[in-house]
């Protein structure tokens, strides 16, 4: 009986993961709007996300209604860093829960959506190296028994358990290559992977490119004038293969014959005197008849607030179009408190029959650092799908989530 109940346990965790999503560890865009500071200035990324460089760890230790320390009453000189071993390896972590309320049964679970440990290597002023390992979509595969169904199979079609990249830049007026198991660059990486700029969200829900999504290749990325960032890569394409089946198949099995091409190019247009930071730009990520275009704009009042607009444009070789777009607002009350909200809208076009589906989802919520490394957000999701007949009604659910990281 034991053994029955823990089992029981597993799978309504492992379903409960499922629904939610295992996120990995991205960064927060609204604070490059705030601050006019591109993402890689924070992150070893450079499109952003997991670890963070030593001025990206210490903006975070001076954000928090209450501070660990006040490094203005550092009598020693020396400042507190990230850095370790001669400033040679940058240790990192985040663990991420989300407090769950079933509607079905009324229970409550703390979900473990990310618990991620981060290392880098920085050799010299040209050679980094970093790698993120998510040990909580390695511990819901295990639970769900996903070896079976291959080494690759998991909560998402095509997401895989670590990144792990080399990036060699000559100097700053250069441009910069990264080679390993890496996201190829597409609009600007969101920390919430619930936006539908990155999903098929009125028929399926299905991501189209799943949180924690990698591909082995190389991207070059330009960031030497102070206004354009210019990335271009080229990529294998077995796991966007696994995603989306019509990409690199012959008879059924895949091939990777099929190598998949990705650009992004990105201004950064500001108003110093007026304190205005702005991005627009576009993306492109093809791979044979399959193409996925995103075009987004965003401006900041630095300090104060931010509204961003993203466009999606996907078509594969099924004749299935989506056509989704995703607006998100912030207005920052205090430097350790914001609120915001965030409207998307969904639109899936299937032929021969030339159905549509469509879908509408709001969050409200509020973003809160009690401490440095600690985010606590309350949220309130309200979802309306129209799968080709009538008009779904809205559910709403409130969540909270609890960010730790380093």
């Amino acid at each position: 009986m034991k053994h029955s109940r823990t089992f029981s346990f597993a799978a309504l965790l492992v379903a409960v993961l499922s629904y939610f999503g295992v996120s990995d560890v991205i960064a927060i865009p609204r604070f490059s709007l705030l601050t006019g500071t591109r993402c890689s200035v924070c992150h070893f990324n450079p499109q952003g996300s997991g670890l963070r460089t030593q001025l990206g760890w210490e903006m975070m230790n001076l954000t928090g209604l209450y501070k660990w320390s006040d490094p203005t009453l550092d009598t020693s000189g020396v400042m507190p860093t990230n850095l370790i071993l001669g400033g040679h390896v940058v240790p990192g972590a985040d663990a991420r829960f989300q407090l769950v309320r079933l509607s079905s049964t009324g229970q409550e679970l703390l979900v473990p959506m990310q618990l991620t440990a981060s290392l880098g290597v920085i050799a010299n002023q040209q050679i980094t190296a970093s790698t993120n390992i998510n040990l909580a979509s390695m511990y819901v595969r295990a639970k769900a028994g996903s070896g079976s169904l291959g080494t690759n199979a998991g909560l998402y079609a095509g997401e895989t358990d670590a990144d792990a990249m080399i990036q060699y830049q000559p100097n700053e007026a250069l441009p910069s290559i990264r080679v390993g198991m890496i996201q190829p660059s597409i609009g600007v990486r969101q920390d919430d992977h619930t936006e539908f700029v990155r999903e098929e969200a009125a028929i399926q829900g299905i991501a189209l490119f799943p949180p924690y999504y990698n591909e082995m290749g190389a991207e070059l990325t330009y960031e030497g004038t102070r206004w354009l960032t210019v990335n271009a890569g080229y990529f294998g394409a077995r796991n966007l293969s696994m995603i989306d089946p019509s990409i690199g198949t012959v008879s059924g099995y895949f091939d990777f014959s099929h190598p998949t091409m990705s650009a992004r190019v990105m201004l950064w247009p500001q108003l110093l005197e007026q304190g205005i930071n702005g991005e627009v730009g576009a993306s492109i990520l093809k791979n044979g008849s399959f193409k996925m275009i995103n075009a987004f704009a965003g401006v900041g009042l630095a300090d104060k607030a931010t509204i961003y607009i993203e466009g999606l444009y996907c078509k594969n070789a099924d004749d299935r179009i989506i056509r989704n777009f995703t607006i998100i607002g912030s207005m920052e009350i205090v430097p350790w408190m914001a609120i915001e909200w965030r409207y998307d809208y969904g639109q899936t076009e299937v032929y021969p029959g030339k159905d549509l589906a469509f879908a509408n989802a709001f969050l409200f919520g509020l973003e809160f650092f009690p401490l440095p490394y600690i985010e606590i957000r309350p949220e309130y999701r309200m979802l309306q799908k129209n799968p080709f007949v009538g008009t779904g009604a809205y559910q709403g659910q409130w969540t909270g989530q609890i960010h730790v990281f380093y």
